[in-house]
């Protein structure tokens, strides 16, 4: 009696790169072009004419000029994380109309091209914020404040990227569902009500001022970079734990917002 040896037949692996796969392949088609330079010069751009003008303030006569550096330094940061965010996710989602016509087409889940998308444009962010620790640093070293004079200078520089995310996956979001301009949108609204908002009562009702809330009681600042009084309400440390919080979670409602409309979203 014969018997059918034959090997069953072989199937098909389905697509299924893995979120870090995803990553890296951001990663590596957004590594040139204009994103990339602007996390890197960016922090340039900020610190070095800041630095010089501190040299020049009246500050510097009484052995502040490292005191003053910081303080405009994380202001303008405060602000400029968000509207980074809007500028990266409208370039970056406008660059990748073409390829999304094809990778839409594969059997891969749709929502890891947007997770994806969000956790590079961080990394990026993650990136410009350590070049702005440097600068910081330098700047500190040249002031003989360093180290001692860096001790609010890590948490005030890490911390608005790290509630900056929310920013970046609204930005993702409006930027896949309705093009350039409203993503860009996001990054100016968040500008605008770091500067506006960010010490008023209400500012954890405003997501865009977050980022600028959290570097306020870190610095002993007020949005325009003048030093607080002591008996401020601004200079309350709890506000930093809250906004982490309320971060985390609108960032994860916007990747779940976000990954259901890329599932859903036609070629």
């Amino acid at each position: 009696m014969l018997y059918d040896t034959a090997p069953p037949p072989l199937k098909r692996p389905r697509d299924n790169p893995s979120l870090v796969t995803v990553v890296r392949a951001e990663l590596a088609r957004n590594k040139r072009g204009f994103v990339p330079w602007y996390h890197l010069i960016a922090p340039l751009v900020i610190t070095i004419p800041l630095f010089l003008g501190a040299l020049g303030s009246s500050e510097a006569k009484a052995g502040q000029t490292f005191e003053v550096f910081r303080n405009v330094t994380l202001e303008f940061w405060g602000v400029l994380v968000p509207m980074t965010a809007g500028l990266a996710a409208a370039l970056t989602v406008r660059a990748d109309q073409d390829a999304w016509r094809l990778l839409l087409s594969y059997g891969v889940p749709r929502h890891r091209y947007f997770v994806g998308k969000v956790a590079a444009l961080g990394v990026f962010g993650f990136a410009a914020s350590t070049v702005l620790l440097v600068m910081l640093s330098l700047g500190a070293l040249l002031c003989g404040k360093f180290p001692e004079g860096m001790g609010v200078v890590v948490p005030a520089v890490y911390l608005p990227w790290l509630v900056g995310l929310s920013m970046t996956a609204l930005a993702v979001l409006v930027a896949v569902m309705w093009g350039t301009g409203p993503s860009i949108g996001v990054g100016v609204a968040g500008l605008l009500c770091g500067a506006l908002v960010s010490d008023k009562d209400f500012w954890y009702a405003v997501p865009f001022a977050w980022p600028m809330r959290v570097v306020l009681p870190l610095a002993g600042i007020g949005p325009n970079g003048v030093p607080l009084p002591e008996n401020s309400a601004v200079r309350d440390m709890s506000a930093i734990p809250l906004a982490v919080v309320l971060a985390v979670v609108l960032t994860g409602l916007l990747l779940v917002a976000g990954s259901a409309h890329m599932s859903r979203k036609e070629i």
